[in-house]
């Protein structure tokens, strides 16, 4: 009989043994199969002692957490209006700089960046300035005769440079980000260091389409044209006073009628629109207005906008008012 009881024993012993290890085997692999994504950063490389960083969780890891709420309200916007024939797709991209919550809507959708490609033109010239600063001193002629850019735009620019008449670098970036001039734009872009420019959309992971067409016209996302506000606010690609330029002059942007809109008056914000017509046997049947910046609440936050519909302007802007709105009052409900 004690040997059976020692028999019996040495059976729980051992069954309540291998219960801990499965319950503690189960916990660990639970822990680990249950972690988060590790956040994804974006470097630059190129260095031996370095790798410097110009921006983190790019990948959208749990490390934050994702905004439902707001990411809910968008997309109630979004579809509304697209059921009701006023887009027919839009995408939104918002992350609160503070906190590092985020939220994505149709996240993979793709756009036209129309004007929005204006500043990593004015990123590469400020970058070639850190080390040569006389470029933005250097005087261009816009020549009489040429092709007026600003005449096909669907929103004129308030001013803009004039036939004849020669502006320095710093003069054309200023016309080129804060009235969105396309003259000025193309000037600054015939004479840049080609190599400089690239390098910019290389550095940050941007992509590049030499030659958009009407069946192949959209192919960029929100999260990527972020990219650039980030780096900007972050400071991580251009110096600290550059940086700070840059996103002061985009805080001058003629353009009120979007992001603007939906926010209180004295609300600053940095940012710049992108506007296209879609064309159809040369008829305007579609237009892409596009709004991104970084709002400066007070948390300030990241918020780009993307639409594409064959409603007015007026009402595209509306849209993406209410969109601003939206994310502004959820961001002031957590304080």
């Amino acid at each position: 009989m004690n040997q059976r009881r020692a028999q019996l024993l040495f059976i729980v012993t051992i069954a309540g043994i291998s219960g801990i290890v499965f319950f503690l085997t189960g916990w660990f692999l639970s822990g680990i199969w249950n972690q988060p994504p590790l956040a994804k950063s974006l470097r630059i490389g190129g260095y031996q002692f370095i790798d410097p960083l110009l921006a983190c969780n790019i990948n959208n890891s749990n490390t934050f957490l994702q905004d439902h709420s707001l990411g809910n309200q968008i997309s109630s916007i979004i579809n509304t209006n697209v059921q009701a024939g006023n887009l027919s797709k839009a995408s939104a991209y918002f992350v609160n700089l503070s906190s590092g919550n985020w939220t994505s809507v149709n996240p993979t959708e793709t756009f036209y960046p129309s004007s929005l490609g204006k500043i990593p033109i004015m990123i590469a010239y400020y970058e070639m300035a850190e080390t040569n600063p006389d470029i933005l001193n250097k005087a261009i002629v816009y020549p009489i005769g040429g092709t007026d850019l600003n005449t096909t735009q669907d929103i004129a620019p308030p001013q803009a440079i004039v036939p004849g008449q020669a502006y320095t670098v710093e003069q054309l970036i200023e016309y080129m980000v804060k009235y969105s001039d396309n003259n000025a734009a193309e000037l600054l872009y015939n004479n840049i260091d080609q190599t400089a420019l690239q390098n910019v959309y290389g550095d940050l992971g941007i992509p590049v389409d030499n030659d958009p067409n009407i069946t192949n016209l959209d192919f960029i996302t929100p999260q990527e044209i972020s990219l650039l506000f980030r780096v900007l606010y972050n400071g991580t690609y251009l110096s600290r006073d550059y940086s700070e330029k840059a996103l002061e002059l985009m805080s001058q942007s003629s353009f009120t009628q979007g992001i603007v809109a939906g926010l209180p008056s004295s609300t600053v914000v940095s940012h710049k629109l992108g506007l296209v017509g879609i064309q159809t046997n040369g008829v305007t049947t579609e237009h892409e207005l596009h709004d991104c910046g970084i709002v400066y609440a007070n948390d300030p936050y990241l918020l780009c906008i993307m639409t594409r519909g064959s409603s007015s302007l007026s009402t595209i802007e509306n849209i993406i008012a209410n969109i601003s709105q939206a994310a502004y009052n959820n961001v002031a409900s957590s304080h």
